[in-house]
């Protein structure tokens, strides 16, 4: 729509946490895409580790905290070792096939997106080689990023990563991230010339849905995969006292969640007696997703409880934001996502100690629910972040 034809260059049979088949259905048949072979070390981890074949590998798998002795091994040597990352075993292949792509396409700009961090050595190799002008788009943060938080990685490790990431920002020629907390941890490495396009929401994905449905309880919904860093021990501290201070409350609501989750989180909800008002469904279809999110009433949002967290902004909030539903989240009350729920009106982010706070909000959602009251939300703002509109921008940086 904005004159631009991409051209994707991608691996064959990779090792991905969940695989959405249906999202296939939004390529368009004129997109090129090609696949090449990888070296992939996830057999060899898994069989050292005791995981059965066909088992995913979380993509937290690094911040997992009670994990026997064979997982710290391969975590560390996974840390040390594979520098950037995993997917190391891509480059020469992807090295290999871009160029051949070069020639026969002759692309005008070279895309980059990470994480995974490989891909920018591989777009610094092939932008060097061609001379095509390169853009490099950071959704995560590099060598900060919340994974390696309290994990032993060695300094000379961390030294050559660093100096990977840096040599990264100095060569793009164009950079791009998806909020100013997470270009703020980018630019100690670089340049300072960070172009902020953040995440958002296709409209497309939601204008089938019928908005008018709800669940017969009031339903809290977490959409996406927990981690033991995103474990919200408050939130479930305050459901437990309301539980027991109001009956009606505790036969009223129910919890949902679609995705994978830490046991360790699954433990204390156990812990706080609230696990028979729980529903697991594990990974669900995108459009099976955003319909129970449209279905809920208070859409929950967790942020890890790490450093260097505030620029953390999961896809996931733009996509709570387009159902005008309250969105509760426990995180740092001065980050970007806070910001968002601020700005468009949407909702709260409570600190990972609130309890009283929390309590208060849910009882008050709670008797909106059964008023049928809805909550104004600034529309204007919430635009904003339409995938449409953000892919403008990133139209107008490409023509560098």
């Amino acid at each position: 729509e904005f004159g631009w034809q991409p051209i994707i260059l991608t691996v064959k049979n990779g090792e991905y946490p969940a695989i959405d088949e249906t999202l296939v259905e939004e390529i368009p048949e004129c997109c090129k895409v090609y696949k090449t072979n990888s070296i992939e070390p996830s057999f060899l981890y898994k069989k050292f580790t005791g995981m059965k074949a066909d088992e995913k590998i979380p993509v937290s798998v690094l911040a997992e905290r009670k994990v026997s002795w064979k997982k710290r091994l391969a975590n560390w040597i996974r840390l040390n070792l594979f520098i950037p990352d995993a997917k190391i075993g891509w480059i020469p292949y992807a090295v290999k096939e871009g160029k051949k792509v070069i020639r026969k396409e002759k692309p005008d700009i070279i895309f980059s997106s990470s994480p995974p961090p490989t891909v920018h050595l591989i777009a610094k190799k092939l932008a060097k080689w061609s001379k095509i002008k390169w853009v490099a788009d950071f959704r995560d943060p590099w060598t900060n990023i919340y994974h390696y938080d309290r994990l032993g990685k060695n300094r000379y490790s961390l030294l050559l990563d660093q100096g990977f990431e840096r040599k990264v920002v100095e060569s793009a020629d164009n950079l791009i991230t998806v909020s100013s907390c997470v270009s703020n941890l980018l630019k100690h490495n670089g340049s300072e010339n960070f172009k902020i396009i953040s995440n958002g929401y296709d409209e497309d994905d939601c204008k089938d849905i019928d908005r008018t449905k709800k669940f017969d309880k009031f339903t809290l919904t977490y959409a996406g995969k927990i981690n033991n860093q995103q474990n919200p021990k408050n939130l479930w501290i305050a459901l437990r006292q309301l539980s027991e201070s109001d009956n009606d409350f505790a036969e009223s609501f129910q919890l949902l969640f679609m995705g994978n989750i830490a046991h360790d989180m699954i433990e204390e909800i156990k812990k706080n007696n609230i696990e028979k008002s729980c529903i697991f469904t594990g990974y669900v279809e995108h459009k099976k997703m955003l319909e129970n999110i449209f279905k809920s009433d208070v859409l929950l949002l967790f942020i890890p409880n790490t450093n260097n967290n505030e620029g953390i902004v999961t896809g996931k909030l733009f996509e709570y934001l387009t159902t005008g539903r309250f969105i509760l989240g426990i995180g740092p009350p001065n980050g970007d996502a806070s910001k968002i729920l601020d700005e468009t009106g949407t909702g709260e982010m409570f600190g990972f100690d609130e309890i009283g706070r929390i309590k208060e909000e849910l009882k008050r959602q709670w008797e909106y629910w059964k008023k049928g009251v809805v909550q104004k939300v600034n529309s204007e703002k919430i635009e904003e972040y339409s995938r449409l509109k953000l892919t403008g921008k990133l139209s107008d940086i490409l023509r560098i």
